[in-house]
């Protein structure tokens, strides 16, 4: 639990030096409600992993829109995740199926969801993902080998394109870091786009899921075209304009409906 409201601090300073460019050290314990100890070793932390720069009593990001490790991620808009995966779980169907499935914090809340599915056989490249979907020992899951990624815990490389491009899936389920009409949908690592391009191209129904903040961003590596993939999972903070445009290029964009209360709106990934 410890760890888990540290990535829940983190997250939330990133998300203000994603608005602010800085932030001033004194200021921080009141703001996160915790002791000034317990924001050094969060800063440590961040520091460590090259999330941030420290000098003279301020932080600065080193990089804006940077990829994080995927603990930070698994804390940012959980509510939308969790119902973006149950929605993703009733579009597949209920009988025997080959399911591709990449890795991401997003797809992990998939992979709970279709946990219980004994007609599933998911092939992944993503760590988290075979483990969510290991837990109640029901899919059969096909991990691909690999060369891991630690800011992701998913496999990259040729091993894992050769096992993917050996099968020919029903349903392929792939997260993104950016979605934007123009640019595509887009992640932050060549090679994890790769893989993600392949599971796509493989599949007969293309499904990607990302919340609502990936919408309108765009990243350094392209996985597909907008109008390639056939439907689209986000949550209702969703800009309808942007929804719009995504559907007049072909993508069925499917909302999920997030309370108020329940809004998690931390921007950083």
């Amino acid at each position: 639990m410890s760890d888990r409201k540290r990535d829940e601090r983190i997250a939330i300073m990133l998300a203000l030096l994603s608005q602010r460019g800085e932030l001033q050290v004194r200021f921080l314990p009141k703001s996160l409600g915790v002791s000034g100890a317990t924001v050094r070793r969060d800063l440590a932390v961040m520091e460590e992993t090259g999330l941030i720069r420290r000098s003279y009593g301020k932080v600065v990001a080193t990089r804006r829109g940077a990829e994080l490790p995927v603990s930070l991620r698994h804390s940012q808009n959980t509510e939308a995740k969790r119902r973006i995966g149950a929605l993703v779980s009733s579009l597949v169907p209920s009988r025997p199926l080959v399911v591709a499935m990449s890795g991401g914090s997003t797809v992990g809340f998939v992979a709970k969801s279709l946990a219980t599915r004994p007609d599933l056989t998911v092939v992944t490249n993503g760590l988290d993902t075979a483990a969510s979907l290991m837990v109640r020992q029901v899919v059969k899951v096909v991990v691909t080998g690999g060369t891991a990624r630690s800011l992701s815990n998913d496999l990259v490389g040729k091993e894992a394109e050769k096992v993917l491009r050996s099968y020919r899936f029903d349903y392929a389920v792939v997260g993104a870091d950016g979605i934007s009409p123009e640019a595509g949908f887009t992640c932050h690592s060549k090679r994890g786009a790769e893989i993600d391009r392949i599971m796509l191209e493989q599949a007969d129904h293309k499904v990607i899921v990302a919340d609502s903040s990936k919408l309108g961003r765009v990243r350094q590596a392209k996985i597909a075209d907008i109008g390639s993939v056939h439907t689209l999972v986000t949550d209702s903070h969703a800009s309808a304009a942007m929804v719009a445009a995504l559907r007049k290029v072909g993508v069925a964009t499917t909302t999920v409906v997030i309370p108020a209360s329940g809004s998690e709106r931390g921007r950083a990934r």
